[in-house]
């Protein structure tokens, strides 16, 4: 285990010690999902794919796949995007 995997695991269990939300404490994403129709990330890194039917979004120490149908990106800021459509499905890469 390396210096970095050290801290994040470190940053992990201090943040369920004592009960502090991980994207304060490690800078992990925050994912918020709204029926089959909205996906809002927050912390996110920057897009890796981008299509109508797809898109990948690198949220640090994984990659959020979305699936779906006439997704669009709404809304970018360096920290906040907002996915729309018909999302049919979500995948966690670690």
């Amino acid at each position: 285990m390396g210096f970095s995997e050290k801290k994040d695991s470190f940053l992990d269990k201090a943040a369920d010690m004592f009960d502090i939300p991980g994207e304060v404490v490690g800078g992990m994403s925050r994912i918020t999902v709204t029926g089959c129709r909205r996906v809002l990330v927050e912390n996110h890194r920057g897009i890796l794919e981008y299509g109508d039917e797809e898109i990948h979004i690198n949220c640090g120490r994984m990659v959020l796949k979305l699936r779906g149908h006439g997704m669009e990106l709404r809304a970018l800021t360096n920290t906040e995007l907002l996915i729309t459509g018909r999302i049919t499905g979500m995948e966690f890469d670690y």
